[in-house]
């Protein structure tokens, strides 16, 4: 998640489930809608103010008709749209209340399931892009990669250079629309194994790369990771993060501590800070994942998607508290979210 903007009006904006039913298991029975959580009052730590959580215009899906968003940059989203047999992708912008025209897509997600939406803005072109890409993994073969990119005013896709490496996620087959690509100063990001004849089923992290696209050039370049990640274990898969205007990532750690580092300055090594090293003893262990941190370094936002809970995280006293909001939040498909007046033309 990223935007450099200040944090008066900063939000966190995540898709909200809801189901009147009693029967959790039907689908057809899900009802989701695009809610917004201000930073400010999440940090005062005694109020939380959801907005558009009654307001039906914000409902994403509700059978036949599903819908997610995959991605937001300078308060435009760009959604993916199914209902069957039609796919599509789209512009919105939630505070002028305005949509773009449909998008169809290039590829079949039910066919092809290693597959990636990330949506960004190239500072180069001031346009706004997304990236969508399909793997083929086969057994006997090195994968192959279809990858096409979609600029804010054009009506078509445009093919870009196939991927050099595959994206870790495609490899461990985690496939959703949890936006793996991660947005950061006009580049795209994945985690990706360096050689793909390494044993995907041992995928540490000490083997991994950052993939970066950037949008300008629209060709890809390597980033390395910092040394001594090989007491990382492999199965449980790291996440990029954007941090205090600053890319970086977390990871388990001997599966008693939750580390959070920096890249201090983008695309060198040497740069990387780790910024926390946080006990498992007041957290879930499985799926911490970093929201918000203060500008003071001081305050820190966890999601943690399995259990639907968040926290703050009071790094000069290690305190928790938790979040009293709604559990059925889906903290992982979270983006940062500022209102603005950018067209969806």
């Amino acid at each position: 998640m990223h935007l450099s903007k200040s944090t008066q009006n900063l939000q966190l904006s995540f898709t909200s489930f809801e189901n009147n039913s009693a029967d959790f298991t039907k689908s057809e029975d899900w009802d989701s809608r695009w809610i917004t959580l201000s930073i400010p009052d999440l940090l005062l730590q005694n109020t939380v103010t959801i907005s558009h959580l009654s307001d039906s215009y914000y409902r994403l899906s509700r059978s036949p008709h599903y819908r997610w968003v995959i991605g937001s940059c300078n308060g435009l989203l760009c959604v993916y749209g199914n209902s069957w047999p039609d796919q599509y992708l789209y512009f919105w912008n939630p505070a002028m209340r305005k949509e773009s025209k449909r998008i169809p897509l290039f590829f079949d997600i039910y066919i092809n399931r290693n597959f990636d939406f990330s949506f960004g803005y190239d500072n180069s072109t001031q346009t706004y892009k997304v990236v969508a890409f399909y793997v083929e993994l086969n057994s006997d073969s090195n994968p192959k990669s279809v990858v096409k990119v979609f600029s804010l005013g054009d009506n078509s896709w445009r093919d870009v250079q196939c991927l050099p490496l595959v994206p870790l996620y495609c490899l461990l087959g985690i496939n959703d629309f949890h936006n793996e690509g991660m947005h950061f100063n006009g580049t795209i990001n994945w985690f990706a194994l360096d050689d793909i004849n390494l044993d995907r089923s041992a995928a540490a992290l000490d083997r991994c790369v950052i993939l970066s696209l950037d949008l300008s050039t629209e060709t890809y370049t390597k980033l390395l990771l910092p040394r001594g990640l090989d007491k990382v274990p492999a199965g449980y898969p790291p996440n990029l993060v954007v941090l205090m205007d600053c890319l970086g990532f977390c990871h388990d750690f001997d599966k008693t501590h939750f580390v959070i580092w920096q890249m201090k300055d983008f695309g060198v090594q040497e740069s990387w800070l780790q910024l926390f090293k946080i006990s498992y003893e007041n957290f879930a262990r499985e799926n911490l994942l970093p929201l918000y941190l203060s500008e003071n370094g001081d305050t820190l936002v966890l999601g943690n998607d399995r259990h639907r809970e968040a926290f703050i995280y009071n790094c000069r006293d290690n305190k928790v508290e938790k979040i009293k909001i709604a559990d059925r939040t889906n903290w992982e498909l979270g983006n940062y979210y500022v209102e603005s007046l950018v067209s969806t033309d």
